[in-house]
């Protein structure tokens, strides 16, 4: 059984390891994407306008890179990466809308269940553990 090509031409195992190089400016041409460990980023203007970057917590350059990686993979205009599992679902909780619904694992952290439970009492969201 073969492997089925992505658009670009390549099969999707070359395509998930291959970054394209264009998401993140790199001045020291690294042959991977940079893990960029830092909270703060310098600031060439004093108001904070001076930079693409000035948080960790609201962007870097590695999740920059990671969310073009994803939205190219899985075919999409847009990626968004979050930090932990609270931000994923917070997201997910506020594009869900009444009357949709969400499908939950059944071992999930107690305080994500009581927030499910919660939803699906309040809001008219369907939770399905499986």
């Amino acid at each position: 059984m073969s492997e089925s090509r992505s658009s670009s031409g390549y099969h999707l195992a070359t395509e998930l390891v291959h970054i394209d190089s264009d998401a993140v400016k790199d001045n020291y041409n690294a042959a991977s994407v940079p893990i960029y460990q830092t909270a703060t980023f310098k600031q060439s203007q004093a108001d904070g306008s001076g930079g693409e970057y000035d948080y960790s917590r609201s962007g870097n350059p590695t999740r920059t890179a990671v969310e073009s990686h994803m939205a190219k993979i899985m075919k999409a205009d847009r990626a968004f990466v979050v930090t932990t599992g609270m931000t994923a679902l917070d997201v997910i909780l506020r594009l869900v809308k009444t009357g949709q619904e969400i499908i939950a694992g059944d071992d999930l952290y107690g305080g994500t269940n009581r927030l499910l439970t919660y939803v699906s009492q309040y809001s008219g969201v369907k939770v399905h553990n499986v």
